[in-house]
């Protein structure tokens, strides 16, 4: 889970531009100003990087980015 959090991390402060430090478990994605086309471009960088598709409906109901991460680290546990 850890690895899959550094990568999500990376790939979010490169498409905000910022610095990965400033994005957590507990960031709410408002708070950095990163709107859904961001967030899908994190997932969508992690599909590539894991050569899955995850699920992209329902994005709002993951408001942080530890939330989100979770949700989709359990899917990919899932379709192992």
């Amino acid at each position: 889970m850890e690895k899959f959090f550094d990568l999500a991390q990376r790939f979010l402060a490169e498409q905000l531009n910022i610095e990965p430090e400033l994005i957590t478990m507990e960031t709410v994605f408002e708070e950095i100003d990163a709107d859904s086309i961001d967030i899908v471009e994190m997932i969508m960088a992690l599909e590539d990087t894991y050569d899955v598709e995850f699920p992209e409906e329902d994005l709002e109901d993951y408001p942080t980015m530890g939330l989100l991460v979770t949700a989709l680290f359990n899917y990919l546990e899932e379709i192992k």
